[in-house]
Order: structure tokens, then C-alpha cells, then sequence
């Protein structure tokens, strides 16, 4: 919770991470034997296992954020959008936004609204579509919002911090915590090895430009190596009112992917996380959701193909000012994790077993 608390401070859409690039760096360096900032803007920290022909296993998570760039600075002072990743438009005006800018810093704006007592019967029964909206800074005129540093192609966010939904509950909402929770389990394992090395080498991959197609563990499965490679991500809760016969519920343990829109998961991994849940009495749930996509979409390329998966973590409201996860689920994916690293060395990797090929996947003989 620490380093998510921090993590969500900063504002990160696609292809502006630079922030949350500075953040993770500072808190992997001290853990990790290698650290990397690839011309991408991924941070690769690599961890040693003990021996160097143990197996070696990357898990990613995506820094980047849904969010926009300013398009338009109008002659009124007002910033027109351009969206970044997938965002609803119905829960779009009367957000508060931060304008990141090149050298003053972040500025507060708000994205505009008509005033309820202006409504027209079509205002209410209509969904302003985002090209509409505007964010107002504050400003009078162009020449203001130029003074204040902004400029076309600035990043946008929404405002947010971490904060506890009533009082003890576990539960916590922010924006940006798909994935900056992914990261922050990433950052809590590497410190879970920092005495002793893991049993395999890990390749801990902080992935810009997921929300965006991907693009940041597609340019990496282009040349890292491994045995394994594993997603961490958010998933979309459907346990509220709007829905009936839910399929994944907050608090209900972390998800083991059994398939979305970018991966159908690897049996070999599927059993391995499956197996490491059950072995250490861990709830976990089984997650099917065709309408969603992770970074193990491209990894699964990497070399010649590798067992791929990906573990989630349980998220109301995604793509939203308002995330809300269960502090349970977070740490139900350390452990699993950490448990599935400790079986990794003897886990079977084969699609399915043939006479002729040894656990590994290679032919024997």
C-alpha cells in the first residue's frame, strides 16, 4: 500500500510515464542486481536467482494510465481533448484534471459542465461526446493558458489520491490503479527477495503504453529472453447493482486468466498457479472476460513463443476517477506470485505431455 499510495501520485497517460518511470526506478534500484530504462521508457529490474541456469521468469505490469492530450488551446482559454485508452464518455464531464506541462509543472483544471439549473430536456438525455468537452484552467483567454505553459500535446489525467472507503474496510479507491497496483506487487516482490535470491532469475517489466495496444511489451518481447513470462494486471469487477450472476468479486482472492481478448493462458501456467494457490490454501478465482487485454498478449511472442499467464486483481469501476480494489486481494497476489516462483524450478512447462519430451518441453533422446 505504500508504494501504491505513491504510485498513484503521479500522472502517467500513455506515452508520458515519465513520473511514475522516476518513481519505480528510485524504489526497485535498491533490490534489484540490474536495473534498465529502455529507449521505450519500460524499466526492466532483473533480480539473480542463486545459480545462473535457473529458469528465468518476467512479470509485467503496465505504468501508463488512461487519460488525454491537450488537441486544442481555444482563443476563449478553454483546452480541447484527445483520449488516450479506453474511456467512457459518460463519466467524462465534472472531473477535476491535471494538466501536466513541460516546465511549470502540473496545473489543476476542471472538464466543463452545463450548470443543472441551464439544462434542456435534450441536455438530459443525451451523453456529451468527449470531442465536446472542454477543461477550463481557469484562464480568460489563449494567451493566458499559453503564459501558464500549456501546450498542444501536454498530457492529462484525472486527479486523484489513495484513500480508505469508510472506515476499516480494506477497500481503496484512486484513479490509475489499473495498474499502478500491478506495480506496486511487483516492487513488494522484489523486496520479498532482497536476503535471499529467488529460485529463479526474475525479470520484473514495468510496461509503458498498455493502455494504448500493448506497445510497450510488444517492443520488449522482441528481444528479452525467458522461460516464462506472466502479465499482472487489473480486472473489471461486476459485483454491484447494475449486474446479476457476478462473475468476479472484490475481495474474493486474486484471478488466475484462463482467457481474455489478447491471451488464451498457457495450461502449463495455468495448472502452475492453480496449483500454488491450492498448495498453500490461497483463494483464487477463475477469470474468463473476452472485453479486456494485458501485456501477455505480447509476451506470449517472446523468442520462439513462451508459457504465458497472467494473474488480476479484482477492480470496480475501471477506466474510471473512482478504481476501488480490496487491499486483501493485493496481497492474495503476492502470494501467489511469490508461491508460484517457489514451484517454477519443478513445474512441468509442456503444452501436454508426450512420451518423448522431459518436463522442460525439450525431446528427449
Amino acid at each position: 500500500m505504500k508504494h501504491l499510495r505513491a504510485l498513484v501520485e503521479a500522472t502517467g497517460p500513455s506515452g508520458s510515464e515519465e513520473d511514475v518511470v522516476q518513481r519505480i526506478a528510485a524504489a526497485a534500484r535498491p533490490y534489484a542486481d540490474s536495473l534498465d530504462v529502455d529507449a521505450f521508457g519500460n524499466v526492466i529490474a532483473v533480480r539473480n536467482a542463486a545459480q545462473e541456469n535457473e529458469r528465468r521468469c518476467v512479470l509485467s505490469a503496465h505504468m501508463d494510465e488512461v487519460g488525454f492530450r491537450v488537441y486544442k488551446i481555444g482563443a476563449d482559454g478553454f483546452l480541447r481533448l484527445e483520449k488516450l485508452g479506453g474511456l467512457d464518455d459518460r463519466i467524462l464531464p465534472a472531473q477535476r484534471v491535471w494538466i501536466r506541462t513541460e516546465n511549470t509543472g502540473k496545473l489543476l483544471g476542471v472538464i466543463g459542465t452545463k450548470s443543472a439549473h441551464l439544462l434542456g430536456d435534450a441536455d438530459r438525455a443525451n451523453v456529451v461526446p468527449y470531442a465536446s468537452l472542454y477543461v477550463d484552467v481557469g484562464a480568460r483567454s489563449q494567451q493566458e493558458v499559453l503564459e501558464m505553459g500549456v501546450a498542444v500535446g501536454d498530457p492529462v489525467g484525472f486527479v486523484g489520491s489513495l484513500e480508505e472507503l469508510g472506515r476499516q474496510s480494506g477497500r481503496y479507491t484512486a484513479h490509475a490503479l489499473d495498474d499502478r497496483a500491478g506495480c506496486a506487487v511487483l516492487l513488494t516482490l522484489l523486496e520479498r527477495f532482497h536476503e535471499t535470491p529467488p529460485p529463479v532469475t526474475l525479470i520484473l517489466v514495468f510496461s509503458v503504453q498498455e493502455e494504448v495496444g500493448l506497445r510497450g511489451a510488444s517492443a520488449l518481447a522482441r528481444h528479452l529472453r525467458a522461460d516464462v513470462a506472466l502479465a499482472l494486471d487489473m480486472t473489471a469487477g461486476d459485483d454491484t447493482p447494475e449486474f446479476s450472476g457476478a462473475h468476479l468479486h472484490l475481495g474474493a482472492g486474486p484471478t488466475v486468466k484462463m482467457m481474455d481478448a489478447s491471451t488464451q493462458a498457457h495450461p502449463a501456467i495455468r495448472r502452475g498457479l492453480l496449483g500454488a494457490a491450492q498448495k498453500r490454501g490461497l483463494a483464487v478465482q477463475r477469470e474468463v472476460l473476452k472485453g479486456i487485454g494485458t501485456d501477455a498478449g505480447a509476451l506470449q511472442y517472446l523468442g520462439q513463443g513462451v508459457p504465458t499467464g497472467a494473474v488480476s486483481v479484482v477492480n470496480r469501476y475501471t477506466h474510471s476517477p473512482v478504481e476501488v480494489l480490496d487491499s486483501r486481494d493485493l496481497e492474495g497476489a503476492v502470494t501467489l506470485l511469490e508461491g508460484f516462483l517457489h514451484d517454477l524450478p519443478g513445474l512441468d512447462l509442456r503444452f501436454t505431455a508426450l512420451p518423448d519430451q522431459s518436463p522442460d518441453g525439450k525431446a528427449s533422446g
